[in-house]
């Protein structure tokens, strides 16, 4: 696992979560207004045309709603593997951890959800069908206000975890490469728990500081060479054999006796 292939496919995904909201929101109104004008021509001329256009704006819809799904199911991917990547790259656990543990309460959160609201459907329609009187109709409508209420608590209560999930990941991911985009976007999934459009700013971080990972530079070790001093550093005299008197290191005969040293 290397930093590069880790950087390069996080750096992707991250996109993938920007561009994608705005090419569905793009998507959608092109849909929706060409299924108006379609209607609108139709009605005017007195043709078959707006059942057409109801028929070929369902399908384009289904078709943006696969294709957007395949792609950011691809996005999810790309962004697990460079996660688990850079965890590897840093010797950091955490890093991979968390967002694995926030995929997976992803999948509980919404398995949980949709379960209360088939529930809340089944629920509606049992009391609807038994309902003799409008007046019955009432407190059917009043459990299904305070069913959503559950269910909108709950997606809460599971959004909340998993933004703390992603948090802190990130923030491993910063303390490790130096990057403060990651601790900036941290703190983003936390916000935009509460404020949608701040979580797609968050993504916009997260691609910054994918771009700006770099491997960090490598310093040769401290290694201190030992450089013998010279020879007559460690001499500083000589020793007259003959008479032991102590001459200098360069001397070549005795001061005292005259002998050659």
């Amino acid at each position: 696992m290397s930093l590069e292939s880790g950087r390069k496919f996080g750096f992707y995904a991250s996109l993938i979560n920007v561009i994608l909201p705005i090419a569905a929101i793009i998507s959608i109104v092109i849909v929706f207004f060409s299924i108006i004008a379609a209607t609108t021509s139709g009605i005017a001329n007195g043709t078959s045309a707006p059942a057409f256009a109801a028929a070929f704006g369902g399908i384009m819809f289904n078709f943006f709603i696969i294709a957007i799904s395949a792609i950011a199911i691809a996005g999810l991917v790309m962004f697990m593997y460079a996660m688990y990547s850079l965890s590897n790259y840093y010797n950091e656990p955490a890093i991979f951890k968390n967002i694995l543990y926030a995929f997976i309460l992803s999948i509980v959160c919404s398995v949980v959800v949709l379960f209360l609201v088939f529930i809340v459907l089944i629920s509606a329609f049992l009391g609807f069908s038994l309902a003799n009187a409008p007046s019955a109709a009432a407190p059917v409508f009043m459990e299904i206000i305070l069913t959503y209420a559950v269910v909108f608590v709950v997606a809460l209560a599971f959004g909340i975890i998993n933004g703390l999930l992603y948090m802190r990941a990130f923030n491993k991911l910063k303390e490790k490469s130096g990057v403060d985009d990651f601790g900036t976007a941290g703190l983003l999934f936390i916000i935009g728990v509460f404020i949608p459009i701040v979580m797609w700013i968050a993504w916009i971080f997260v691609s910054m500081g994918f771009n700006k990972l770099k491997a960090a530079p490598t310093t040769p070790p401290n290694v201190s060479y030992y450089s013998q001093p010279p020879l007559s550093s460690m001499m500083q005299t000589k020793r007259c054999p003959n008479c032991g008197t102590e001459n200098g290191a360069d001397a070549i005969f005795c001061g005292n006796c005259g002998k050659p040293l």
